[in-house]
């Protein structure tokens, strides 16, 4: 047991038997977490981490087959037929059926394809493809985090405990970024930080000691500085959209100053590129040259406040040279080191094996390129691949618009700059952070969309078939 399962292993075990609904907000909190473990072991040559993250979900998903067993069927666990967010529901089973079913037939059916190993984390590491442990370990992953979807949509019903999510969300936010800055401090003071305690899953690749320069690239509580530069711009567009949507106070702008900040002290390419390309959409969405309809004021002053932001965070650029250097390093030089060419190679050969495959791909597990794109094209298909597109579109589509709550703007937001950062060069389908976040936003739209009555309306009958008052007996009548 690691000293993250110290924590972790009763507070979940707890939660499960008398709180059960609480194990959703552990579960924002635990995604953060996602180059810890619980607890470490080996099968054979095969060595394997249990993230907080996995085993939350695996009380999640036990919760849910006691449902499942119980009175309820699995059909009454999804959002009622008037709901919208049923049908999101049905694509993300038929998404999670097709993959599961790739996990155990495309590696037999394509054996020996020349594939880049998912757990061999470089890009030049090929080998014949073969059914192994990673392709049953991907299709547990992603069982775990749709059933843990159907729990989500089925307890969740009201804004409070919305709200209670969010509030989840809030402190693993803050988690990451008082670590993240701890990093930075004991970097510059030469101090030892414990990484062990955070960076100790032998299933994942740890690039927690990577340095641009003379600047020690954090990576807060993730496997390495892109994943938590992704996370930190996912959150960052998170606040930007739910400032722009009214929630300005100055507890909201520090909050979004100190992320900001944190993004930076990363210097992830991938982490700038999905804040530059949500901001954008941002701006394009949240006009500040015109009033949004239904008489809203135009968000002119939250767009001021952001540039504002973004002046402090060049002040510290400026300040601080090394941490310029490093910036320009892993941006605007990204492009000329020999890592970006083989990153476009592996996307290349994964192109070719959709072509080779007749457009099945290798199995989810089976194939591992530079981008989520090409690696859910290589692995899933075509099929994987659309239905994996069509629950994004229902998801968009079901999303209120500027008129949502700063909540699911947060939520929201937040989503699609993972997705997109995941799209640039995050290739994980089964990523904690991207799934914590999915189920996030997934329940915030159930309850909004979802307008059930706290009680049946009165039966209304028709006035010919009411029956006529009662006639008084003729002897009450003479009495009278």
């Amino acid at each position: 047991m690691t000293v993250l399962g110290a924590f972790f292993i009763p507070v979940v075990l707890l939660l499960f038997l008398w709180r059960p609904f609480y194990l959703l907000p552990l579960l924002l909190i635990a995604a953060v977490f996602e180059a810890g473990s619980t607890f470490n072991g080996t099968i054979g040559d095969f060595e394997f981490g249990i993230s907080p993250f996995y085993l939350t979900e695996t009380c999640i998903v036990l919760r849910l087959l006691m449902l499942t067993f119980g009175p309820a069927k699995l059909s009454n666990l999804l959002p009622r037929r008037e709901n919208p967010m049923r049908a999101t529901a049905c694509v993300l089973l038929a998404f999670w059926l097709w993959c599961f079913c790739s996990a155990f037939i495309m590696p037999h059916l394509f054996a020996g394809t020349p594939v880049s190993v998912p757990r061999g984390g470089g890009d030049e590491e090929f080998a014949p493809l073969r059914w192994n442990l990673s392709n049953l370990a991907q299709a547990g992953y992603l069982t775990l985090n749709v059933g843990t979807v159907v729990y989500a949509l089925n307890v969740v019903r009201t804004h409070r405990q919305v709200e209670q999510l969010m509030k989840a969300l809030y402190l693993a936010v803050f988690i990451v970024v008082a670590i993240g800055f701890a990093q930075f401090v004991a970097a510059q003071g030469g101090w030892d930080f414990p990484y062990e305690t955070f960076n100790n899953n032998p299933g994942y690749a740890q690039g927690f000691d990577q340095d641009v320069g003379f600047v020690r690239r954090i990576n807060s509580t993730f496997t390495e500085p892109s994943y938590a530069g992704s996370y930190l711009a996912a959150i960052s567009c998170g606040l930007l959209a739910s400032f722009l949507r009214g929630r300005r106070s100055l507890g909201w702008f520090l909050a979004l100053l100190g992320v900001t900040v944190t993004l930076f002290f990363t210097t992830s390419t991938t982490g700038f590129a999905a804040l530059a390309i949500g901001v954008s959409v941002l701006l394009v969405y949240f006009n500040p040259f015109r009033a949004h309809e239904h008489g809203r004021k135009s968000s002119v002053l939250g767009w001021g406040v952001i540039l504002g932001v973004f002046g402090v965070v060049g002040s510290v650029l400026l300040f601080t040279p090394d941490l310029l250097d490093a910036v320009l390093t892993t941006t605007v030089e990204k492009g000329e080191s020999y890592s970006f060419w083989l990153r476009l190679a592996n996307e290349v050969h994964s192109i070719e094996l959709l072509l080779e495959t007749y457009g099945l791909g290798v199995g989810l597990g089976g194939n591992r390129s530079s981008g989520l794109i090409p690696t859910i094209l290589s692995s899933v298909g075509i099929v994987g691949a659309a239905l994996f597109a069509a629950l994004l579109y229902k998801v968009g589509k079901s999303f209120p618009g500027i008129s949502a709550r700063s909540s699911l703007q947060m939520g929201f937001w937040a989503l699609l700059a993972m997705i997109i950062s995941e799209v640039v060069a995050v290739p994980d389908l089964n990523r904690p952070s991207l799934w914590a976040l999915l189920v996030l936003v997934l329940t915030q739209l159930n309850v909004e969309l979802d307008q059930r009555p706290n009680m049946k309306p009165a039966r209304l009958i028709p006035v010919s078939a009411r029956r006529p008052p009662l006639q008084p007996s003729p002897g009450v009548a003479s009495a009278s």
